[in-house]
Order: structure tokens, then sequence, then C-alpha cells
């Protein structure tokens, strides 16, 4: 993704430099043809800019504070007020432009995060499964040995006796949920490390 920007960018200045140009034009012959465009959105914003740069570039050369700036002629202040009227607009839409990709990333960004996280429920939701089927076998297994017992007993057969080794003992709670804890940590850690593109 990262690659990608750097021509996106130097293709984004390129179409803003193509389209400054055409777009003042517009922007001057509107204000040629309607007076009140000209009068109050044309010209006082160029007027203001030159003010502001005469000022400015005085200050910066040391030549001390104009006591009162000339004002441009109105020909030279509708081709600035337009030109600043033409970017204003383009860096307007460029602006738009990169928060609508802001909000198009996050929410891809939240769709997979929603996702992953759908993926772990599952998960989840198939270990303890898992655990509950368990649990229901052993209890069968456990009325099973109950109801072979009472079944032996009633026809006196003896049973055979289970050969145990001395360290088997049954699994406990404890153990059981540490057994749901590892697999999703490792389901966190390895699976989804492979998931992620390279």
């Amino acid at each position: 993704m990262v690659v990608g920007v750097f021509p996106a960018l130097k293709l984004g200045v390129l179409f803003i430099k193509q389209i400054s140009k055409p777009l003042s034009k517009i922007i001057v012959n509107q204000a040629k043809n309607h007076p009140v465009f000209r009068t109050y959105f044309i010209i006082p914003p160029a007027q203001f800019y030159h003010w502001a740069e005469v000022k400015a570039k005085m200050y910066l050369m040391n030549l001390g504070k104009p006591t009162k700036v000339a004002k441009l002629n109105e020909q030279m202040a509708i081709e600035l007020g337009a030109s600043l009227m033409g970017e204003v607009i383009i860096f307007g839409v460029a602006g738009g432009c990169l928060v609508l990709e802001y909000n198009r990333q996050a929410a891809k960004e939240a769709k997979k995060e929603e996702i992953r996280l759908m993926q772990l429920q599952k998960f989840t939701d198939d270990i303890q499964a898992l655990n509950n089927m368990t649990k229901k076998q052993e209890a069968e297994m456990e009325y099973l040995r109950q109801s072979l017992e009472e079944l032996a007993k009633k026809t006196k057969t003896k049973l055979p006796e289970k050969k145990t080794e001395p360290s088997e003992k049954p699994p406990s709670e404890e153990d059981k949920q540490n057994v749901i804890n590892r697999a999703i940590t490792y389901y966190e850690t390895e699976v989804k490390k492979k998931e992620k593109p390279s």
C-alpha cells in the first residue's frame, strides 16, 4: 500500500496543476459577467491577499511598516482573486478526497477487525461446544458404568478390573480451561499471523 502512495500523490499534484488554469479562467469569466460575484467574492480576497503579501515582504526585508498599501486595479484583482478562488476550490476538493479515502480505509480496517472478532468468537464457541460434548460423553460413560455395575450385581457377574497407570488421573476443570486458553492464544498468535498478507 505504501508503494502506491507516492505515484498517486504525484498524479494528484499533476491533476491539480492541469485543472487550476482552466478553472481560474472560468472564474475570471464569471467575475466579468456577474458584478455581485466579482464585488463580494473575487476582489476583496485578492486585495486582502495583496495587502498581506506586501506587509509580509516589507517586514522580512526590514524595510519598515508601509503607511499605506496601494490597491490592485480591478483587472489585476480579478485575476488574482480568480487564481485564489481556483486554488481554494482545488485544495478543498483534494482535502475532501483525502477525508473520503481516510474514512474508506477506516471502514475497511473496522470490517477486518469485525471479521477477526467473529472468527475468534466462532473459534471460542467451537471449543466450548467440544468441551460441553466431552462433559456429556463423560456423564454418559459414567451412567453406563453404573448401569453395568448394577447389572453385574443382579446377575452376580464379576466385572474385569480396569487397569490404570499410577500416574493416570482424569483432567480437572482447571486443566480443561487451560487447554481452551492455550488454544485461543495459539489461534491469536500463530493462525492469525499466517493469515496476514506478507
